[in-house]
Parts: structure tokens; C-alpha cells; sequence
């Protein structure tokens, strides 16, 4: 009797893990916070690199109590950004490339993501910097519906964004709020709920080309459908701190060093992101 009923905790375990890492997936650095694409630039192609490393050990319920321990979540790559600017209008392909893996569900995947297409235009305002973006997500990545894990979700979203900067002496200003619209996934039967994100960050120019501060990130779902029905409080929700430093040798290429702790979330994975945003002229 025993044997039978770790049989079906174990089980239900691996649904619950396919359930959240292949409907809500994971957290992605920002696409433009800290002078990678929120601020204008001079007309021609800026490149952007995301390297970072995501890890997470449990899965949170609805209260978020834990739901799943010993997770042994880690998610490792790079995303790649082409940006093109001419005039106030902004072109961006944004390409993930990594690997997923989880312990518990014994499988993994890497490859190519979700590749991601931007066109946004600078408002003509001098004080602030507010970009309007629309973003259409394209289900390029692996996706197989009958493994536990996937590097894509085999959907496409679309969203907009509104990305705000501010320089004022030697502190600044970084600000994303951004609404997804998450289609059906026809090969999973499920329809992820709508996301809102807000993102942010302040930093204060503590040496010559060093700026250094605090950091957010927070994201709040809508009630995910499965076969066209509600599934009723499954909802995600995370909220993200850290804080980021950043060197900027010339006027156009930057590094930066970020780290985000999950502090609070439900019905989706709790874990630690590290990561680097680099710019790079050509």
C-alpha cells in the first residue's frame, strides 16, 4: 500500500512539474532596462547580449506555499538582440539561446527559444524618454508537448510595452510596464492567462562611468484555460528585488552585473537570477 502511494505522489509530482515550467516557463532578464534600449540612440545596428544563469529549487501553490521541493531547476544561456535605429523608430530581434534542466522530472532541453519581434518609436518629448513598443512572440523554440520540459512553449504572444528613461545629475531612472496577451496553444490545449509586468530600476553614479542601485521586477497573471475552461486561481504571481552595477566605457558600449531574488510568488518557480547586459556598437 505504501508503494502505491509514493507511486502516486510522484506522479502527481512530475504533472505539477509539467504543468508550471511548461505553461508559465521562466523568468527572462528585461529586454531593456538600464540604458540597453530604453534611451535613444544614433541612427544604425546596436547589439545587446543577455548572459545569465536562472536557478530555483520549489514551485509555489496559490497561497504561495510550497508546492514542489527539490525542484533542481536551472536555466543557463544568452539572449541575443539585433537592434536597428533610424530616425525615432527603433527595430529589435530579440533571439534566446540556452538549456533547461530539471532534477526532479529527469530531462532537460537546449536549443534555440521563443524569438521575439519589436518596433517601437520615441515619443518627441525632451524631458523623458518614453519608447511605445508592440512585440509579437514567435513559437520558434523546442517544444514537444509529451516531455516534462521544454526551452519553448510552443505559443505566440503579443504585447505592449512602454519603456521610460530619466538622467537627472548623477542619478537615473529606468521604468518598463508591459501587457501580454497570451494566445491558445493548440498543441497543449492551453490558453496561459495575461501577464502584466512592471520592471525598474534607479542608479547613482558613484565614479566616473560606474552607476550602481536598486531593482525590481514584477509580474502578475490572469487564470490559465485548459480545453477552453477556466482552471480557477492559477494565476501567476512574482515579485523580483535585486540590484544591478554598470560601466559604461564610451557612450555607446556598456556593461552591467545584475542579480534578482524571487521574494514573493504564486503558482510559478522561486529562485535566484544572475545576469549581465552588454551593448556593443557596430
Amino acid at each position: 500500500m505504501q508503494k502505491v502511494i509514493t507511486v502516486y505522489k510522484n506522479f502527481w509530482r512530475r504533472c505539477t512539474i509539467l504543468l508550471v515550467v511548461g505553461t508559465f516557463m521562466l523568468p527572462a532578464p528585461s529586454f531593456a532596462i538600464n540604458f540597453s534600449l530604453g534611451s535613444t540612440q544614433p541612427d544604425g545596428f546596436l547589439l545587446n547580449l543577455f548572459p545569465f544563469w536562472y536557478s530555483a529549487n520549489k514551485i509555489t501553490d496559490k497561497k504561495g506555499n510550497t508546492a514542489v521541493d527539490k525542484l533542481g531547476l536551472d536555466k543557463y544561456g544568452v539572449n541575443i538582440v539585433t537592434n536597428y535605429y533610424t530616425g525615432s523608430y527603433l527595430f529589435s530581434t530579440y533571439i534566446p539561446v540556452g538549456k533547461l534542466d530539471v532534477g526532479s522530472a529527469h530531462d532537460s532541453d537546449a536549443g534555440l527559444g521563443d524569438i521575439q519581434l519589436r518596433v517601437g518609436k520615441f515619443l518627441p518629448i525632451e524631458s523623458v524618454t518614453i519608447l511605445p513598443v508592440l512585440m509579437l512572440k514567435t513559437p520558434t523554440g523546442s517544444y514537444d508537448k509529451s516531455r516534462p520540459v521544454n526551452y519553448g512553449d510552443g505559443q505566440a504572444d503579443l504585447a505592449a510595452e512602454l519603456y521610460f528613461f530619466k538622467l537627472f545629475g548623477p542619478f537615473s531612472l529606468d521604468a518598463l510596464a508591459k501587457y501580454t496577451i497570451r494566445f491558445h496553444n493548440s498543441r497543449s490545449d492551453v490558453t496561459p492567462g495575461n501577464e502584466l509586468a512592471l520592471e525598474g530600476l534607479a542608479t547613482w553614479k558613484i565614479a566616473d562611468k560606474v552607476r550602481i542601485g536598486p531593482a525590481f521586477n514584477f509580474v502578475l497573471g490572469d487564470d490559465r484555460k485548459k480545453g477552453g475552461k477556466v482552471v480557477q486561481d492559477s494565476g501567476l504571481m512574482r515579485l523580483s528585488a535585486g540590484g544591478e552595477i554598470y560601466y559604461g566605457r564610451n557612450s555607446l558600449a556598456r556593461v552591467s552585473l545584475a542579480l534578482y531574488k524571487d521574494v514573493l510568488t504564486h503558482n510559478t518557480n522561486e529562485g535566484v537570477l544572475v545576469m549581465s547586459r552588454i551593448t556593443i556598437p557596430f
